[in-house]
Formats: C-alpha cells, structure tokens, sequence
C-alpha cells in the first residue's frame, strides 16, 4: 500500500490542484451556472480521475511491472483521494453554510438545492459509481500499458 501512496504522488497533487482550481473560480467568480460550467472546463476533477485512470494503469505496467489488479488498486486508491476531497469540500459548504461548487446543485445533479443529508447520499453514490469508473479506467490503461515507451 505504501509503495502504491508514493506512486499516484503526482495524481494526488494534480488533484489538490483541481480541488484549489474549483474553489478559487466560484470564490472569484460566485457560484452560478457560468462559473460552474468555467470551472468544468478547466478543473473537472472526474474527467481528470479518468485521465488519471487511463495513464497511471499504463505506467504502472510498464514502469512498475503491475499486473492488472496492481494497476487496478493504484488507480482506485487514487480516485479515492479525488472522491474524499469532493466529499469533505460538499460537507464543508453545507456545514459551513456557504456557497461553493461543491454544493451548486448541478455538481450534485439536481435541478434545485437539496438538504445536506440528500446531498451527501448523492456524494455517496457518486463515490461508489467513480470508483468502479477508475478501475475500469485503471484496466483499459494496463491493457494500453505496452504503447508506453520503455525507459
């Protein structure tokens, strides 16, 4: 388990990133639907689990020697990571009262806002539904691991 925390090191700061990125774009621009769509387009954390999904199962076939359940586990732990600071940033808003990206009711695919306990039971689905998207992700990129070049 330790060595695999040291392998998705990048993936886990590109996440930070991306979780920052969110923040600053509805803090600078408010929470509204122009502001949402501005931070998909430049900071989609799902999108980037996915990326992540299909390079990192790559990279760790070529360069680590994973077998695909290997490949499979670094990339789930890394989504995991990703799906805890969605989690506790949807939290955090709710139980600070504020308005931020996280709890826009589009981030949780409603078309009006929601109590806190229906918005962390759709955060729960949501985590079991990337997480299955990130291994399946994470095989597909094992699968491709032997288009990456070797060192």
């Amino acid at each position: 388990m330790r060595e695999k925390l040291r392998f998705i090191r990048l993936p886990i700061v590109l996440f930070v990133i991306f979780f920052l990125g969110r923040l600053a774009v509805g803090a600078i621009s408010g929470v509204n639907k122009q502001s949402y769509d501005l931070a998909n387009r430049l900071f989609s954390m799902v999108i980037l689990e996915v990326h992540v999904g299909l390079l990192w199962g790559a990279v760790g076939k070529r360069y680590r020697n994973y077998g695909v359940g290997g490949s499979i586990a670094a990339v789930v732990l890394a989504v995991v990571v990703s799906q805890i600071l969605i989690f506790a940033g949807t939290a955090f808003s709710y139980l600070a009262g504020i308005q931020t990206l996280f709890n826009y009711p589009e981030a949780l695919n409603q078309s009006a806002a929601v109590p806190f306990g229906m918005a962390m039971a759709l955060r729960t689905g949501s985590f079991i539904a990337n997480c299955v998207i990130g291994a399946i992700a994470g095989a597909i990129g094992w699968a491709l691991g032997g288009l990456v070049p070797a060192r």
